[in-house]
């Protein structure tokens, strides 16, 4: 931006480059500066001592007192302000003219009559409430560890709005607490890089470290002088870490922050119903709602609340009769243990925990899973994963996935998934036992030992061949 602009010391013309530029060198600032510092000396001075008043300042000033109206100039002059002031005042209509060609004129007697119906001073940023704590500047600095500079950018940045009293600034405690919190919060260095560290880990340089985060806009933690980085976000930039969103742990992370098993961090996911997701092969997890409930678990009173819960338990190292365990009720409704966890959980049945296992009543687990085929039909078009496992020759996991990604249309009835028989035989057709192809088939079928042997192939290279050219192939029952 260039804009010609007049010199207001000098009276130069000059090339400004923003709009509030007003002087066209530091010379000229400085000057103008001081002069205005002068002037004002000397004007606190003569008002203290009014005898060392001139002569002609002294009948200037009776002569205007004299006179009946005053121009704009005369009553800047009057007034002690500048001319500017006066015309912002005659817009806002705080004091009356009249307008005549070429001259403004204001009646002495409205300026003197301002004085008599002013209203009561108010700060421009709100007075001290008396229910209402307040922090000074240097409470702020002291508590948080900060700079007065740091004190002022934060308030600004959050909209915490400064109240004066006297010459002393104060800051709301509540919003300063709620705002400021991060600056004193005890830093998890599992979760976070000090520049050192990252300088040491990726071989970089301090300003390489700078640009780095600054270019990818990792998430950091100030306090004081020393900052901390995000350690996933870091990570996964620098492909330490699997391509996961670093809002999300995946269970190796967890594993290795908490030093927990594959077992308990499930306990954890699904008892807590905390936020997660499938990501390819991958199961990431929440990660402020986990370190949530993990803190809190770690906490006295929750571990004295189990201990409790735990004492009026009864003992026993014998399963008692009608009770069976996670892995009886999978194989009797045809789903996987994963599966049967969920429904047991969701319909927060009572459970006997002996020898590391669970056992629940078997009464209630018929009530819950209600597998009497009389109370509803399953269309004959449907299969359940369990029958197409055995028909195929394949693991019930394999159908969850292939069914799943291949989108199959399927059904729930009592918390069983049943998938349509026409698209599962389009999937998993090529899989069909040789004792069930069709009588008369002509195509000559032959093992991959065959196929290794005659094109002197290994089995990995045979295998290459067969996915990447799409060879039909079926599956030989034993």
């Amino acid at each position: 931006m260039e804009i010609q602009k007049r010199c207001k010391y000098c009276g130069k013309l000059f090339i400004a480059h923003t709009l509030a530029t007003q002087y066209c060198s530091r010379q000229c600032n400085g000057k103008d500066y001081k002069r205005k510092m002068r002037e004002k000396e000397i004007s606190d001075y003569l008002e203290s001592n009014p005898q060392d008043v001139p002569a002609e300042v002294s009948s200037q000033k009776s002569v205007l007192e004299q006179k009946r109206f005053l121009t704009p100039r005369e009553a800047a002059a009057y007034l002690g302000i500048g001319k500017s002031s006066v015309y912002r005042e005659l817009a806002s209509g705080l004091i009356k003219a009249v307008q005549m060609k070429g001259k403004t004129l204001i009646r002495r007697k409205d300026i003197d009559g301002l004085f008599d119906r002013a209203k009561e001073y108010q700060t421009r940023t709100g007075k001290i409430h008396k229910k209402r704590e307040y922090y000074t500047v240097s409470q702020i600095v002291n508590k948080f560890h900060t700079t007065r500079r740091a004190v002022w950018n934060r308030c600004e940045k959050y909209g915490i709005k400064k109240v004066y009293q006297g010459r002393n600034t104060f800051y709301d405690k509540a919003l300063v607490d709620i705002h400021f919190a991060e600056l004193i919060a005890e830093v998890d260095m599992n979760d976070y890089y000090t520049i050192d560290q990252i300088m040491e880990k990726f071989s970089m340089s301090h300003a390489a470290v700078l640009s780095f985060v600054q270019r990818n806009d990792i998430p950091r933690i100030t306090q004081g002088r020393k900052v901390y980085y995000s350690r996933a976000h870091i990570d996964t930039f620098k492909g330490e870490r699997e391509n996961v969103d670093p809002l999300y742990y995946t269970y190796k992370d967890i594993h290795e922050k908490y030093k927990l098993s594959k077992d308990q961090i499930n306990y954890y996911v699904h008892n807590y119903n905390i936020p997660n997701h499938k990501q390819g092969r991958l199961t990431i997890v929440e990660r402020n709602s986990f370190d949530r409930i993990i803190k809190e678990r770690m906490s006295t009173s929750f571990l004295d609340k189990e201990v409790e819960k735990r004492k009026k338990q009864k003992k026993t190292d014998k399963v008692p009769d009608g009770y069976i365990s996670i892995k009886q009720i999978a194989e009797q409704y045809g789903i996987t243990e994963k599966a049967a966890q969920a429904k047991t959980r969701e319909g927060k049945l009572e459970k006997l925990f002996i020898k590391h296992r669970n056992y629940f009543n078997a009464n209630a687990v018929e009530q819950l899973f209600n597998r009497d085929p009389e109370k509803f039909d399953v269309p004959e078009d449907y299969i359940t994963a369990q029958k197409i496992a055995e028909r195929f020759k394949i693991t019930v996991h394999h159908v969850h996935g292939r069914t799943r990604q291949a989108k199959v249309p399927r059904i729930t009835i009592k918390h069983i998934n049943f998938y349509e028989l026409k698209a599962v035989e389009e999937l998993f057709g090529h899989r069909v036992p040789v004792s069930e192809s069709v009588e008369g088939d002509s195509i000559e079928w032959i093992t991959g030992e065959q196929i290794e042997e005659l094109y002197g192939l290994s089995t990995a290279a045979r295998r290459t061949l067969v996915s990447r050219h799409k060879i039909p192939s079926i599956v030989k029952s034993k």
